[in-house]
């Protein structure tokens, strides 16, 4: 019983013992919103059926039925420039730009970025088009590396439980206060020194950071719809303030800006670049940082038309769209504010940008004040698909305590218990970094392991070239940049251990720690696969899976025969 379209299931779907599906929340219906909905498709690994029965069973309920695929090509490009702008390309230039060294090289890792990205997508859209499962990465993975039991997939469900989601969080969460307090204060190296705000910043900071995370949270447990709604409106005022920069800043690179002199970033813009493989591997951090969500992307498969065909035009538009957008708001930010000042910007590199384009009050106020709630938003949406992601590795087995995680609230129809674990692990990596560093040190703590995991899905996309040549793929990936994707990989994983050529910029935390932690995150989930999926029998089902996909695929090969007789 299988459609070669791929199903979408809401929280709550054929759970534990192919328990009788239950809406996600108390309406029953599905919101369009433009990022949560398919990162909610993303995130909800183990909601599939536990057996082919548990698919039946959802069929029958119209209310659960299969969306119809209405989106084409223009539609799906849409929605994946969607899925990948958040509040890295606000926060992140700056700092990228201090590690390079110069904005001529800052452009090179910009584009660099975005090739490597459009080429994981594309390997994702194989993967996705091979093997018509929920799950992203944790499907791949159970289906490419079954022995020893499931234990990669685990793993990179472990990950992002307790470190890539709740560490996204919390670095999001500081960028928040970091708008806030400079819309309300300015740059705090214009701050007058010997003053309270001054004394106590790095704590000011954490604490604006820890209210508004508390306050994203709450809202996601009381209401599902008013979180999707503030979603909706804050990912509007995002795309609006990147427009905004963006336009004035190509404006006044050609001379249009009378009052914003030409800082001369660009008459010989590759002075000043560095070579230090460490510092280049915290820059691609950042830049794969901003990219991220391009591997949600074939989670919207069943809504395409014909998507062997649309799918990779869409990614190749989405993904181009994206990486332009992001190169125009690098040159925007780099023909205004001077290099030097770009450099000791940081994060609000924005701010410094928008206060000499706009002055003081829309500046230095306003728009730090959109870019702030441009954080909030994308805090919003990591809450709502973060506590989600627990709740279902709850119901899955996969973690301690699942029958008390596992549950939805009574009245709000909300996983109300995931939501207060996830904001725990989220105020643990917030509070915990020592003061100074906490945003640098969060982005390259959860890429390290986030990196790992493409790595290895693309692996296992090679891997079952050769295995299973004769699993029909609608959609094959340009192997070479299958192979340069996990070179970049490779890269990120061992350069972060390689000193750097100068002493780095906090003491207090060692360059290779985010690295280390990484690595140690992953391993501490080990003695949990082995309680969890060895002790407790889960991994029956671990083992069956590829049973249930096998049966699954023979029908799904069949349906592509007969539309593509000629294609494997």
């Amino acid at each position: 019983m299988f459609n070669k379209r791929s199903r979408y299931f809401r929280v709550g779907e054929a759970g534990v013992g192919g328990s009788k599906p239950t809406p996600y929340n108390q309406t029953g219906t599905t919101t369009n919103v433009s990022k949560d909905t398919f990162e909610i498709q993303h995130e909800l690994a183990g909601t599939t059926a536990r057996n082919l029965e548990s698919i039946e069973e959802v069929e029958k309920e119209p209310e659960y039925a299969e969306l119809k695929p209405t989106i084409g090509v223009f539609s799906g490009s849409a929605l994946i420039v969607g899925l990948m702008i958040g509040s890295g390309i606000f926060s992140t230039p700056g700092t990228i730009l201090a590690k390079v060294g110069s904005p001529g090289m800052a452009m090179v890792l910009w584009t660099l970025g975005g090739i490597v990205t459009y080429a994981g997508t594309i390997s994702y859209v194989e993967l996705g088009t091979m093997i018509p499962k929920n799950g992203g990465e944790q499907a791949y993975l159970a289906y490419a590396f079954q022995k020893p039991r499931a234990l990669i997939a685990f793993l990179f469900c472990w990950a992002m439980i307790v470190c890539i989601r709740p560490g996204s969080e919390a670095a999001d969460s500081n960028m928040f206060a970091k708008y806030i307090l400079y819309a309300a204060y300015g740059p705090r190296s214009t701050m007058e020194p010997n003053t309270y705000i001054v004394d106590h910043y790095d704590w000011i900071l954490r604490s604006i950071s820890l209210v508004g995370f508390t306050a994203v949270s709450v809202t996601t447990a009381l209401s599902t719809r008013v979180a999707l709604r503030v979603i909706d409106v804050l990912t509007i005022i995002k795309l609006l303030t990147l427009a905004l920069i963006s336009i004035t800043g190509i404006v006044a690179l050609a001379g249009g800006i009378p009052s914003v002199p030409n800082p001369g970033n660009w008459n010989n813009p590759f002075d000043g670049t560095k070579a230090d493989g460490n510092g280049y591997a915290e820059a691609l951090f950042k830049i794969f940082w901003t990219y991220d969500g391009w591997n949600n992307l074939n989670y919207s498969i069943g809504e395409l038309k014909n998507p062997s065909k649309n799918l990779p035009i869409a990614a190749t538009l989405g993904v181009g769209f994206t990486t332009t957008l992001y190169i125009l708001s690098n040159l925007a930010y780099f023909a205004v504010v001077p290099k030097d000042i770009a450099i000791s910007s940081a994060e609000v590199l924005a701010g410094n940008f928008s206060t000499i384009v706009f002055g003081f009050t829309v500046g230095r106020v306003v728009i730090p004040i959109f870019i702030a709630f441009s954080a909030y938003g994308a805090v919003s949406n990591m809450v709502f698909s973060g506590a989600r992601i627990l709740l279902v590795a709850a119901r899955e087995g996969y973690v301690p305590f699942g029958s008390w995680l596992g549950k939805l609230h009574h009245k709000w129809g909300t996983p109300v218990n995931a939501i207060i674990v996830n904001w725990v692990w989220a105020v643990i990596l917030m509070l915990a970094p020592p003061p100074g560093e906490v945003f640098d040190f969060l982005t390259d703590l959860v890429g390290y392991p986030s990196w790992i995991f493409y790595g290895i899905s693309i692996v296992g996309l090679i891997r079952l070239r050769f295995t299973e040549p004769d699993t029909p793929r609608p959609f094959r990936a340009f192997l070479p940049g299958s192979v340069l994707f996990i070179l970049v990989s490779i890269f990120l994983a061992i350069f972060p251990f390689v000193p750097p050529n100068s002493p780095p910029a906090s003491e207090d935390i060692p360059y290779y720690l985010y690295a280390v932690l990484g690595v140690l995150f992953i391993l501490i989930g080990i003695p949990v696969w082995y309680l969890q999926v060895i002790v407790t029998g889960s991994w029956k089902h671990a083992i069956n899976h590829k049973k249930e996909l096998a049966h699954e695929l023979h029908g799904y090969a069949e349906a592509v025969r007969e539309q593509v007789p000629d294609k494997k």
